[in-house]
C-alpha cells in the first residue's frame, strides 16, 4: 500500500499542474465483493460529483473497482463532466475518453470474473476442509492453543465456568464484566476490552463440543450429520445445546425489570413486590426523601403515583424488606428434608437418535436417486420439526439438571450474583 502511494505521488509530481489534494484509501476492503461498503470510495464519488477534486489517479483500475456497477457510476460522472482527468500508474486507461471507458468496462469485467473464479476455488477448498473436519485459516479459536487442536487450559477454564454460571442463572452481562475485569482478550488480541458479542460467540461456538463450524454455524456433511472436528472438545454436545438455549432466550426471566447502567439488576424484588392497598407493582426508588421507616435506607420500594397506575400511598425501606425475603428463603431451605436428586436422564434420547438416523437415510436415498426432491421435502419437513422440538426439550432438561446442582442456599445464597437469587 505504501509503495503504491509513493508511485502515485511520483507520477503526479512529473505532470505539470497536478497536485494530490486528497487520498482515498480503503485498507482491507474488497473492491470485488458486492456487499462490502467502502467509505473512502463513496467519498471519492461524492468529491468528483461536487467538484471538490477535478480528477483522480489510481495505481491500477482493479485497485479502484472490480464491480461493473461501481465503474458505471464513475463513467456517468466522467460523461457528465468531460473536463475531469483520469490516470493509472499501471496500464493506460482514461475514463475521460470514449475508447478509455470501453476498455475500462472490458478490464473490469475480466477482473470481476477472475475474482469470482478465485472466490469459488477458495469456497470449494474451505468446504472440503469443513466436510473433513479440518481447521480452516485465520486466528485460532478461543479455547485452543496455536496448533488449533490442543485445549488451552486457562481459556477453557473460563469457558467452563461461564457455562456453569449461565446454566445456574447468571446473566451474560455479568460474565462479560468478569472477563473484562480479568483482561481477557480474543485470539486477535486487539487490546480493547472483550465485547459482549465476542463472549456470546465464544460460549456458543460448535467447536466447543467438537463440531466443525462455518461462520459460527454448525456445519453438516453430505450425509446430513454434523461434522466432527479433529480437535479436542471442551464440553459435551448436550451441555453446549443447553447453554445455547439459555443464550437464545429460553430463560428470559427478567423481562420488564428495571436495570441499572451496567445491565445488572440492583434490587431483589424489582417487578415482584406489590402494593398491599391497590396491588400495583412497587418500584425501587434510590434515596427517597420520604416513606415510613425509611430513615438511613439507601432505597425504598414505593407504589407509583396515580398517573402511573398506582395509589402512591405505600412505601417501605428496601433493605429490611429484602432481608425479610432472604430469611424466608433460608427458613424454607431448613424445612426441606433432603429433596430427591433431579432425574439426570433425558428420556427422549432414543427417539432423537432414531430420528437423526431416519434423516440420514432419507438424505442417502436422495443422493442415490431412489427418491425425488419432492418426496424428500415432504418426508423431511415434519422430521426436522420433530428433531428441533426434541433438541429444545433436551436443552430445557439440561438446564433444569444444572439448576438442581446449585449449591446449598443456606451456605451460598447471599454471595451469589443478584440475578441468581430469583
Amino acid at each position: 500500500m505504501e509503495r503504491q502511494r509513493q508511485d502515485i505521488h511520483a507520477a503526479t509530481a512529473v505532470r505539470p499542474g497536478w497536485t494530490v489534494a486528497e487520498q482515498y484509501i480503503d485498507n482491507d476492503l474488497s473492491a470485488w465483493k458486492r456487499n462490502v461498503k467502502r467509505p473512502e470510495f463513496e467519498r471519492l464519488i461524492s468529491d468528483l460529483e461536487t467538484g471538490t477534486i477535478d480528477g483522480l489517479i489510481t495505481y491500477d483500475l482493479d485497485r479502484l473497482t472490480r464491480q461493473p456497477r461501481e465503474l458505471e457510476r464513475l463513467v456517468d460522472i466522467y460523461e457528465t463532466n468531460p473536463k475531469l482527468v483520469f490516470a493509472t500508474i499501471v496500464g493506460d486507461i482514461d475514463l475521460s475518453s470514449s475508447d478509455g471507458r470501453t476498455m475500462a468496462r472490458v478490464m473490469v469485467a475480466f477482473a470481476n470474473k477472475a475474482s469470482a473464479d478465485t472466490g469459488r476455488r477458495v469456497a470449494r477448498k474451505h468446504k472440503e476442509l469443513a466436510d473433513n473436519g479440518k481447521n480452516g485459516g485465520g486466528f485460532p479459536a478461543f479455547g485452543w492453543t496455536e496448533d488449533r487442536i490442543t485445549i488451552d487450559p486457562e481459556q477453557s477454564a473460563l469457558i467452563i465456568k461461564a457455562h456453569d454460571d449461565l446454566l445456574t442463572g447468571s446473566r451474560l452481562a455479568t460474565i462479560v464484566r468478569d472477563w473484562q475485569a480479568k483482561g481477557v482478550q480474543t485470539s486477535r488480541g486487539t487490546g480493547s476490552p472483550i465485547s459482549r458479542t465476542a463472549v456470546r460467540s465464544i460460549l456458543r461456538n460448535p467447536r466447543l463440543a467438537g463440531f466443525r463450524a462455518v461462520k459460527g454455524d454448525l456445519h453438516y456433511g453430505p450425509d446430513g450429520q454434523p461434522v466432527r472436528g479433529e480437535w479436542e472438545p471442551i464440553c459435551t454436545p448436550e451441555r453446549l445445546e443447553a447453554v445455547t438455549a439459555v443464550l437464545d432466550g429460553i430463560r428470559d426471566r427478567y423481562k420488564g425489570r428495571t436495570k441499572n447502567g451496567t445491565n445488572a439488576y440492583r434490587y431483589l424484588l424489582t417487578g415482584i413486590l406489590r402494593c398491599a392497598l391497590c396491588g400495583t407493582r412497587m418500584l425501587p426508588n434510590a434515596r427517597s426523601s420520604w416513606s415510613e421507616g425509611s430513615k438511613g435506607s439507601a432505597f425504598t420500594y414505593r407504589c407509583p403515583v396515580v398517573s402511573d397506575g398506582g395509589c402512591g400511598k405505600v412505601a417501605r425501606a428496601g433493605e429490611p424488606v429484602d432481608a425479610y425475603i432472604v430469611n424466608l428463603v433460608h427458613d424454607a431451605e431448613r424445612r426441606l428434608s433432603a429433596p430427591p436428586e433431579a432425574d439426570k436422564l433425558w428420556h427422549g434420547e432414543a427417539r432423537l437418535a432414531e430420528a437423526e438416523e431416519e434423516r440420514a437415510e432419507l438424505l442417502a436415498a436422495k443422493a442415490a436417486k431412489k427418491i425425488s426432491v419432492g418426496t424428500l421435502i415432504a418426508l423431511l419437513e415434519p422430521l426436522e420439526a420433530e428433531l428441533e422440538e426434541l433438541k429444545r426439550d433436551r436443552a430445557t432438561h439440561a438446564v433444569k439438571v444444572a439448576q438442581a446442582a446449585n449449591p446449598s442456599l443456606i451456605e451460598e445464597f447471599e454471595r451469589l450474583p443478584l440475578e441468581q437469587w430469583s
